[in-house]
Order: structure tokens, then sequence, then C-alpha cells
């Protein structure tokens, strides 16, 4: 009976994927009932409800041809077996006859618009986009799907306001569009992403057509209002056929985009299975640290810096270490990259900065300071600065026990966000450091644009320093350049006694690594006696020559 019925008919299961449909509802959606079968009725028939209601919605339904339009009420109800059961009864008459009555009858093509229509560039919407995607797999169709995405697109709306933003929006929708072929379908997802559906492309020519969306877009200027703006989009691609849902490609499409972004942007990356992978650790390891910030998970270990002439502690580089007791154990460099990609890393930095400030509080002799880092991402927050000068004069701290160290490649990065929170905590009497001098581009040149008051030497130069090398001349220029600025200068990674004597010949009075002693739990160093006189760490030498001496007298 609901097979012969005028009224459209699917039964679904509880994911509302179709198990089978009548002809009358196989019509609406544009395919054959056994091509209904596996595929989404949410997606193919937009705005359908995903789960029992009490009451029926009425939707806007456009053929794919998009020469016939009518309203739809559709219902689903719950069947035995955990199935669900769709209906779909053309009410066109009847929502016509009420938008004449509410004076809407001349809104109705826009009404219809709405619906499936982006409002600011006129492409295509998700919705639309996504029933397209999926009438493609149940087709039958092989293809790709693109995702893309402008490349610093919130500098153009903080920056030039959001105006603008939408301008550069326009632009780029008209840009996609007039560079793409008969059956290749652009859309806009939301915020500052787009996606095109590539029926019958393989993966060489889905690239072929990222790169030249890529390239076009990277060529022209985008209009923003006060001038115009070269920018660049990051694209991810991926496969599809019959065998897949549109959620799991437009997944699969935003991890290969992810992956294109976290690779420096300006760039198209192509699915793999590693990118799912990548993804589900980064996730967990996220889920991780934000236990941590809540239970108390991380921890500060105290790296000395010592002063090679007399060999006496000057203060301390804090480390961050995750410390949660879960397996497996992740060093700083398998969870700091994952927290840099986050927004999870702002409130890693204010947590390090407090818990500094906090110990500097509890001891407050003036010899004991402390440098803290700072990532690249809290350089664009606005609001870092003032936290830390809040705290520290709430606390009481003299500002000059606390630094701040920035590398040199984030400082770069972000160069004006760099200079303005140094001016700002340099200003209020706190130390300011660049870090892992000479392993950006353009080193000294940047020396007179931050407000800095000292260096660190990229370990990289300090590793072959005994070894008569070309790193002695670059450290000799480096040490001489800092001296005429007034500026301090520390070396990383001294492990050997050699390097020790090539440093101090060339000037270096200040330096950290593990010959000169190894990080500490801040605890264990602040439960000391007389933590404001430190004196020089044990050398490795040493620690090792009284451990043997412990088992001898054992």
């Amino acid at each position: 009976m609901l097979a012969a019925s005028d009224i459209a008919f699917a039964v679904t299961d509880q994911r509302c994927r179709v198990k089978w449909a009548n002809p009358r509802m196989a019509e609406l959606l544009g395919l054959s009932a056994e091509q209904s079968v596996g595929r989404s009725l949410p997606a193919l028939l937009a705005g359908a409800p995903e789960s029992p209601t009490d009451e029926a919605v009425v939707v806007s339904w456009r053929s794919h041809d998009e020469l016939d339009h009518r309203w739809l009420e559709i219902s689903c109800t719950a069947m035995a077996e955990s199935d669900l059961l769709f209906r779909a009864v053309d009410v066109t008459r009847w929502r016509d006859q009420e938008l004449r009555a509410a004076k809407l009858g001349h809104r109705h093509e826009d009404l219809l618009r709405m619906v499936e229509e982006d409002p600011l560039t006129g492409l295509p919407n998700r919705r639309a986009l996504t029933r397209e995607l999926e009438r493609q797999l149940a087709l039958g169709v092989r293809g790709a799907l693109l995702l893309l995405d402008l490349d610093n697109f919130k500098d153009i709306n903080d920056l030039r306001g959001h105006p603008a933003g939408d301008r550069v929006m326009c632009t780029l929708a008209n840009l996609l569009r007039d560079r793409l072929t008969d059956g290749q379908i652009v859309g806009r997802l939301g915020g500052d992403e787009f996606a095109v559906v590539l029926p019958g492309a393989d993966e060489r020519e889905a690239v072929a057509v990222a790169d030249r969306l890529r390239t076009a877009v990277a060529a022209i200027p985008l209009s923003g209002g006060s001038g115009a703006t070269r920018t660049t989009i990051s694209a991810g691609v991926a496969r599809f056929d019959s065998g897949e849902s549109w959620q799991a490609i437009l997944a699969n499409a935003d991890l290969a985009l992810y992956a294109s972004k976290a690779a420096g942007r300006n760039r198209v990356t192509v699915y793999e299975q590693g990118h799912y992978q990548d993804t589900a650790l980064r996730v967990s390891v996220l889920d991780r640290l934000r236990g941590a910030l809540q239970d108390g998970g991380f921890a500060l270990h105290a790296m000395p810096m010592v002063k090679l002439a007399s060999g006496r502690v000057v203060g301390h580089e804090l480390l961050l270490r995750l410390e949660d007791n879960k397996h497996p154990r992740l060093g700083p460099g398998e969870f700091l990259p994952a927290a840099e990609r986050s927004d999870l890393v702002l409130d890693i930095d204010r947590w390090v900065a407090g818990t500094a400030i906090d110990a500097l509080v509890e001891h407050p002799y003036p010899g004991l300071r402390f440098n803290v880092n700072v990532s690249g991402r809290t350089l664009e927050d606005e609001d870092f600065g003032d936290f830390v000068l809040d705290r520290i004069a709430a606390a009481g701290v003299a500002p000059g026990r606390l630094g701040f160290e920035i590398t040199e490649t984030a400082a770069v990065t972000n160069l004006d966000a760099a200079r303005s929170l140094a001016q700002q905590l340099r200003a209020s009497g706190c130390r300011i450091t660049l870090d892992d001098f000479g392993s950006g581009f353009g080193s000294f040149v940047h020396l007179k644009q931050l407000p800095i008051t000292g260096l660190k030497i990229d370990g990289e130069f300090v590793h072959g320093i005994d070894y008569g090398s070309r790193d002695t001349v670059l450290v000799s220029g480096i040490v001489d350049i800092a001296r005429g600025l007034g500026l301090s200068v520390v070396a990383e990674w001294v492990e050997r006694p050699t390097q020790v004597q090539a440093l101090s010949r060339l000037g270096v009075r200040v330096a950290q690594g593990f010959h000169l002693g190894r990080p500490e739990p801040l605890n264990a160093l602040l439960s000391r006696p007389n933590v404001g006189w430190p004196q020089r760490p044990q050398s490795m030498e040493e620690a090792a020559e009284q451990n043997r001496a412990r088992a001898e007298n054992a």
C-alpha cells in the first residue's frame, strides 16, 4: 500500500540511512529506489528531521534541475526494530495561500533562495552543498571534494573591520565561481571556508584544480575597503565514491585541510589515513592537557642559568612538564605542538606565568629570578600583558625578578604583536629575552625593532663551538653586537667543559645546559634551605662521581 501511495514514504535506520523508499519518495530525492538505499535522508531531503518528532516540519524542496519547487510537510515516526518511518506530504497549495495571506507572496523567491543560498556570496550554502555531495554518492559517481580556507582571514577582520572582510569574501566567491567549469559546484560552508564538489575527478585532477584556485587567489588583489590586500588559501582534497557517507568525505577533506594549515598554509594536501591518526592523537593529547589544567597535572622544572666565571646561578628558566600519571608519558616535544595549534596554549601560558609569580611571592629573596616562555599564539593574546602586570602588582613582586622568553621565529612571524607585548612588559620592569637567536631569518635586523633586554644564542651555534668551526665567528659577532646594544647574552646547550672554555674566550658570561645543571622540579628547588643563595649545580661528571662513591660505601 505504501509503495503505491501518492504520499512519499521511506524507512531508515536510527542514523536516518534509507533502507526502503517508495517511488514517490525516490522521485523527490531525484534517484531510483535502489540508489536511495544506504543514503542519508536528511542530507538528500534537506530540512527533514533526524529523529522522531511530535509535530511535522514544513520544508522547502527544489528539484535538482531547479525547475520544480514545492513545500513538503515531513514527519518522522519510530517503528519496531529501531527503524524510522518518514512521511512527506506536498502542502504547496496551502503554504502559498498562507504566504499570500501574510502578504509575503512577493517574497516567495527570496524565501526559496534563503533556504539553500549563502546570503553574503550568493553561493550554495552548506545545506545545498552536502545535498549535492550525497546525491553524487547515491548516483555512484566517483570524484573529489575540495575544502578551501582563507589563510589568516581573522587579521583582515581585526585590522580592517568586518565590512572589509565581507567584501573580501564576495570577491573570493566570484573568483572561485569564475574559475570552475560546468558540473563543478562551489559553495560556502561558513566563515572563510568554501567547498568544491568535483564529480568524476581523480586525485591528480582534483589537486590540479585546487592548485589552480590557490594560485589565482594569491595573484589577484582582494578588495578590502582601505586598499587591496593579497592573501592565500589552504586546501584539503578527499576522494569519494558510492561506498562512503558525505560526513566521512567532509571529515577527511577537513583533516587534509588541517594538515595544509599545520604545514605552513598556502598549499594543497590530499587526505591520507595518517591524517586521521595524527588528529586522533592530537585530540587525545588535548584532552589530557585540559585535564592537567583542571586537575593539577602540570609541573614546572627549573633549568639553572650559570655565570661561567664563578659558577653561581643567576636565574632559572622554567620548563613545562606534563605529570598527570597517565600513559604514555609525554614530553614537551609531544604535547606542546598540539597545544600551540589550539587556544589551549593561551591558558597554559597564563598558568605558567601565574605559577612563577606565586613562587616569587612565597620566596621573596631578590636573587631568585625566573624566565618563562611565551608561545607564538600568546603573542596575539591582547590581554596577556595586562594579566601578567595585574598579577605582579597584586602580589607585590619586583617586575625585574620575572623574565619572558620569546623565540625569534615566533617574534618574526608576529612582529607587531611581539613588539607590543615586549614594550608593555619592559616598560613595567620585566626582562624580555629573544630566545633561539640566530635560528630565524634577518636576525640582526629585528634587534632594533624589538625592545628586548637580552639574547639566548641558539644551541645549534653552541654545539660545535669548541671544534674551531664557523660557529666561533658567528657567536663572536653576536656577543659584540649584543654588547653594543646593551643586551645580556646567554648560551644554550652547554654539554661539555670545552664548550665552557670556548664560550668564555668569546666573552659569553652566562650559559645553561646539562653540563652546568639539569632541570629539577621547581618544588624541589624551592624546598632547599637558603634557596635565595643558589650555588653552582652539580655537573654531570660530579653527579656520576657522587653516585659511584655512594655505591662503594653501600
